[in-house]
């Protein structure tokens, strides 16, 4: 077959794999020269320029929190401060009676509640220091410890308004409960078994026979264990006479958290 120059051409010139290679480099070419045009910092302002309407929403909604945060716990903190400064101003029954009206659900309320808790007491008001008593008892804020402590002051109270029947019933009560300390429902215990020896021996061997088997981890909780084993001998020996008879308390007040947890 003879050549020519067209053919030449055709064939040698404009290869297709040449075709191919030019369009793959010229692609290459563009991404570097696009790349050396536009630096970081350009591509993120022409991201902010096309999206700068939600950038600004989404600034201003997380501002907006935040000023709301501050507020909340700048208002909680000053309710917080003048509580404190009503409780410690109020000093009779009735000016903590209302600061506890106006601020009950403060942490303070409860301190607050134990002095009126006293007040009460030493005026012989025993329904008013029932019912601070069951509030502080049921209040999730106070531990464990200061709940019990409660339980226990309240069944003092009722002993101390002349509701033995009563009383013997919560101090049993107390003495079942395995949510109190072992300190706590030992006093309860020796108490529930003092108020019924004398009309109910029976009822009081049961309670004190259940609360000897509880293991003495204080030096409080040996104190009214010892009592506890004192009065099953009297009981035994039928000399209940001779039984240590414990005194109500005078002032019932509950105790605060930290000398309760001892």
């Amino acid at each position: 077959m003879p050549l020519n120059a067209s053919s030449l051409i055709t064939e040698t010139k404009y290869p297709k794999e040449t075709v191919v290679m030019d369009k793959k480099q010229a692609k290459q070419l563009n991404a570097e020269m696009s790349s050396a045009l536009f630096s970081e910092t350009e591509r993120f302002e022409m991201l902010i320029a096309a999206h700068w309407k939600k950038a600004a929403v989404a600034g201003v909604a997380i501002a907006l929190v935040a000023a709301l945060i501050f507020v909340a716990w700048n208002m909680n903190r000053r309710a917080a401060i003048q509580a404190a400064h009503a409780f410690a101003d109020a000093s009779d029954a009735a000016a903590l009676e209302k600061a506890l009206g106006t601020h009950g659900s403060k942490d303070g309320a409860i301190y607050a509640r134990q002095r009126l808790v006293q007040l009460y007491v030493d005026a012989k008001n025993y329904d008013g220091a029932l019912k601070q008593l069951k509030l502080i008892a049921a209040d999730s804020r106070a531990d464990g410890a200061l709940r019990g402590r409660a339980k226990l002051e309240e069944a003092y109270v009722l002993e101390l308004s002349g509701k033995t029947k009563e009383a013997a019933a919560a101090f049993s009560r107390i003495a079942g409960d395995a949510n109190c300390r072992n300190a706590v429902r030992l006093e309860a215990c020796a108490a529930a078994g003092r108020l019924l020896a004398p009309a109910d021996p029976a009822g009081a061997a049961a309670v004190l026979a259940r609360c000897a088997k509880l293991t003495a981890d204080s030096q409080l909780a040996r104190r009214y264990l010892a009592e506890v084993k004192s009065l099953q001998l009297a009981l035994e020996n039928g000399e209940l006479s001779a039984a240590p008879a414990a005194k109500p308390a005078e002032k019932p007040a509950a105790k605060p958290a930290a000398k309760a947890a001892k």
